[in-house]
């Protein structure tokens, strides 16, 4: 059966992965990012988060409005095991909230 990918998943995919190749992103101060966002401290790098992204299907994407300001989207996006939670702050600036297993 052939489930058809949302349009807002591929262009919020396309977006990502092209903050990723131009290193247009930053990371939001938050406790605990050592665990939670190994992309800020260098554990992995903006390759692998691409390839993760780039990997991912749809399926286990979900957005849900930002907890301090509403009118942001904040995506999640699961692969292989992994949590990438970011959002758009501005044009082509992302702001990564999580990347981790």
């Amino acid at each position: 059966m052939w489930l058809s990918i949302p349009s807002k998943y591929r262009q919020v995919k396309r977006a990502v992965i092209t903050a990723l190749r131009s290193g247009q992103f930053e990371h939001e101060a938050r406790s605990a990012i050592n665990v939670k966002n190994l992309l800020s401290t260098g554990q992995v790098t903006a390759q692998f988060v691409e390839v993760l992204i780039t990997r991912s299907d749809g399926t286990q994407y979900s957005s849900s409005p930002h907890h301090s300001v509403p009118s942001i989207d904040v995506h999640i996006i699961e692969s292989g095991g992994w949590y990438v939670k970011f959002y758009f702050a501005g044009n082509p600036e992302t702001m990564f909230i999580s990347v981790h297993q």
